[in-house]
């Protein structure tokens, strides 16, 4: 009975099932206790509210193809929340930046286990600041 139901439904039900990953994914990426969400647009105002690191966790690779200006790379394999430069900021403004979050979420985990104080995610990460018309960078010359 349920088959056929779906059967006769399967738009429906199909989105639901998209609906229902959606809501899931939104509140999996966004609940890290301890760290703010940060859209885009409010960025700038939190960087300019006093001493700050923005620190991009993307691989190597992807850091080179496009990246913030001013934007410090620290890939989150090899992220160390002991290394001296990085300690330095234990009670400052760290907002961390990916391609969509999910990177950043996982390093604002280890930063706030390890002490830091003022743990930021860029909400969409590199994907909601090239949307917005924000500038990049890239390392790379073609």
């Amino acid at each position: 009975m349920f088959i056929e139901f779906i059967n006769q439904n399967i738009w429906w039900f199909v989105a639901l099932v998209v609906v229902a990953n959606l809501l899931l994914w939104s509140i999996v990426q966004g609940n890290v206790a301890g760290a703010n969400m940060v859209s885009a647009l409010e960025m700038p105002r939190l960087q300019r509210q006093g001493k700050s690191l923005l620190l991009d966790v993307n691989k190597m690779d992807d850091y080179a193809r496009g990246h913030i200006p001013s934007s410090v790379s620290q890939p989150i394999e090899s992220l160390d929340t002991n290394d001296i430069k990085l300690a330095k900021f234990k009670d400052k403004t760290v907002i961390l930046v990916c391609q969509n979050g999910a990177r950043s979420a996982k390093a604002a985990k280890s930063l706030i286990k390890a002490g830091y104080s003022d743990v930021n995610i860029l909400r969409g990460g590199l994907m909601s600041w090239t949307k917005e018309n924000l500038p990049i960078t890239s390392d790379k010359t073609s």
